[in-house]
């Protein structure tokens, strides 16, 4: 068999398809894909845990042709995809918890980049989103990841994957749950917003002669500051576990994608 540099068409496409497989990955997930870290450093980085897996990854016994190779890179971009998808869903929840406590203080108005995305979010979307990612490297949750990386190719090993009808319906139930991140962490701001709207409103009954709108509108800052200032510890205790719940997400959507025999 011909070798290129001590290595065979077969182990060559194995390397390759491993590297589609972590970039892709690298790409989606949150903090290293984020724009702050340079274009060559993220290279680098998936190219050495592309090395590392590599050197634990049984090669291919036979070289593929053309045709072949395409659908075995269409596959593990496919892997890709999904598991970004799945990791990133939970600082979306957070994300989009600290946008509903904008709207409910009258923040919306006020917008800013988000370096991740490098779209623009509202100021305690940005926060939220920003103690989200510290607490995610602080928790140590990103080797999590990069052991899940490791073990995809375990669980899917290469070239191709299968497509069960069970993938979609487990994506789905981890949006859900990722949905109800929404209500943990905006939870205590928003009930409390709630009962100063209700107190407001009343008041507004029993002496219309006050401007509600002046009253209210720092009343509503300052009370879900407080309350935002007050949760911060319940959100380090309740942010790593929402991380621990996503490698068990991850190996049941990966079990959905396994090849049939």
């Amino acid at each position: 068999m011909p070798n290129v540099f001590g290595l065979s068409y077969a182990e060559i496409e194995t390397a390759l398809l491993i590297m589609v497989r972590v970039t892709i990955v690298m790409s989606i997930i949150p903090v290293f894909s984020a724009a702050q870290i340079p274009r060559l450093a993220r290279i680098g980085l998936g190219l050495f845990i592309t090395f590392v897996i590599y050197r634990v990854v049984p090669p291919m016994h036979v070289s593929l042709d053309l045709y072949a190779l395409v659908g075995a890179i269409l596959s593990q971009v496919v892997v890709g995809l999904i598991f970004g998808f799945v990791s990133y869903l939970v600082f979306m929840g957070i994300q989009l918890a600290g946008e509903i406590l904008d709207i409910q203080i009258g923040f919306a108005v006020a917008n800013v980049i988000n370096p991740l995305n490098q779209q623009s979010v509202t100021v305690i979307g940005e926060f939220e989103l920003t103690l989200a990612s510290l607490i995610y490297l602080i928790s140590n949750s990103h080797h999590l990841l990069f052991q899940g990386i490791g073990g995809s190719f375990n669980l899917l090993p290469l070239p191709y994957i299968g497509l069960d009808p069970s993938v979609a319906g487990n994506v789905t139930t981890f949006f859900t749950q990722a949905s109800l991140i929404i209500f943990k962490v905006a939870a205590p701001a928003a009930i409390a917003l709630f009962i100063v709207n209700v107190a407001l409103g009343l008041m507004a009954r029993v002496a219309p002669q006050m401007n509600v709108f002046v009253v209210g509108f720092p009343l509503q800052i300052g009370v879900g500051l407080l309350m935002i200032a007050v949760s911060i510890p319940l959100l380090g205790f309740v942010i790593p576990q929402l991380y621990g719940q996503v490698p068990g997400q991850l190996d049941a959507v990966m079990r959905g994608m396994v090849p049939s025999p």
